[in-house]
């Protein structure tokens, strides 16, 4: 009798330790990190669908975080399933962190339970989503990516926790408390709806007031003769420019540093940013005309324009971009690898090493496909192809005799009364 009480003791000894575990560190930081990607995500989409910008993480024709956006699956009845994963994340964090307060201790086990069966629940679908890329939408978009990994591995831990927990209070189930839980699992699932609500409410009303921003600009552009009625978004972040980065009218010029008509038009375009300081920001992009590194272009088109681009990217890195930029016309056609060198030492590039490691980078070739599947889906064929907040400049439509600088000239002053 003696042994049996001692092992009644023990059972209840280690249930009551089962019941006050310490606070679940581990989990808790994959949920703050699950969260803090939700939120992310629910941002991207709402500013791409709504306000038509490119998120950062479009990054090729696979890479492409804004195409897995278009997606019907990426909302059920209009709900980002992001805003449906800050909801599920946020009733995971009550529900975790609840029994940190002392009054609620003995809620432990049995949040854990629920925390459980949410964490079932949403590995299931996060598995799901993850085939739909992969087979049905053919891309990757790296925080969906990120978000599945996460919610797979707060599963994982928190399978681990539930299983110790079991094994230290036995196999039965005490029924205390449940009434408790039943009551933090409707606080959870509460707050994190709150949560997912202010999230989607908060994000689409911020995208739609830069939609709104965007079309009040370009208003008097949308039936301008020359300019394409379509908008493009572009990805300029980490592009090459002059004029100020928030600056209203925005000239994107697609060039390839063997052409003829972009040398011309060059001048003229550094010009736009000289004749409106502040309100004209120009940036250059890469279209290599070039099958080196331009799917685009037919195979027999092979020149040095993917190597030219590449320096000039190489020189942007180096914070020389203009100087070099400027030296590739000046020798123009000239892009043999000396050439190229002598380009950087004339532009004041000193370390040669690391301009050439820069030449052969993985993010100079990033930039470079990121700028021509950028251009393709833009309609860019030839150039210099320009586009003015987004819009294409038809010069087909130009009047006879008007330079692609006077027309643009006259967009840029209508857009900028536009925005008074």
């Amino acid at each position: 009798m003696l042994g049996m009480s001692q092992r009644s003791a023990t059972r209840i000894a280690a249930s009551s330790r089962s019941a006050s575990l310490p606070a679940p560190w581990l989990a808790l930081a994959l949920v703050a990190a699950g969260l803090a990607l939700a939120v992310v995500l629910t941002h991207n989409y709402h500013r791409h669908l709504l306000a038509g910008q490119v998120s950062g993480c479009s990054i090729s024709e696979y890479v492409d975080c804004d195409r897995v956006s278009e997606s019907p699956f990426a909302a059920v009845a209009g709900v980002p399933i992001s805003a449906v994963a800050i909801a599920a994340y946020g009733a995971l964090g009550v529900l975790l962190a609840l029994p940190l307060l002392p009054p609620f201790r003995r809620l432990a086990s049995i949040n854990l339970d629920i925390a459980l069966a949410l964490g079932a629940a949403g590995t299931l679908v996060a598995l799901a989503l993850a085939v739909v890329a992969a087979l049905v939408i053919r891309a990757l978009c790296i925080y969906c990516a990120l978000l599945q990994v996460v919610t797979v591995a707060l599963f994982l831990v928190l399978a681990w926790r539930w299983r110790q927990n079991r094994a230290r209070s036995g196999s039965r189930r005490q029924l205390r408390g449940v009434g408790q839980g039943v009551g933090s699992a409707a606080l959870a699932l509460a707050v994190g709806a709150v949560l997912g609500g202010i999230a989607t409410l908060g994000f689409e009303s911020r995208a739609l007031a830069a939609a709104d921003r965007a079309v009040s600009v370009a208003a008097l552009a949308e039936v301008s003769p020359y300019l394409s009625r379509n908008a493009f978004s572009f990805d300029i972040t980490d592009s090459p420019g002059v004029g100020p980065a928030d600056a209203p009218v925005q000239i994107v010029v697609f060039g390839d540093y063997n052409c003829s008509h972009c040398r011309n038009f060059d001048p003229e375009a550094l010009q736009l940013a000289d004749d409106f300081p502040g309100d004209v920001r120009v940036v250059f992009k890469f279209f290599p005309l070039d099958a080196t590194c331009n799917r685009y272009m037919g195979p027999q088109q092979r020149s040095s324009s993917c190597l030219a681009a590449a320096a000039a990217y190489a020189a942007h890195q180096h914070d020389h971009f203009l100087d070099y930029h400027l030296l590739l016309y000046e020798h123009f056609q000239n892009h043999a690898p000396q050439r190229l060198l002598a380009n950087a030492e004339e532009a004041g590039i000193e370390d040669q090493e690391a301009f050439l490691a820069a030449i052969q980078s993985e993010e100079t070739l990033r930039v470079l496909q990121r700028d021509i599947d950028e251009g393709a889906r833009g309609g860019v064929q030839g150039t210099p192809t320009i586009f003015v907040n987004g819009r294409r400049l038809e010069t087909g439509r130009m009047p006879e005799g008007a330079t692609r600088y006077q027309v643009l000239v006259h967009e840029i002053r209508a857009l900028l009364r536009a925005a008074l």
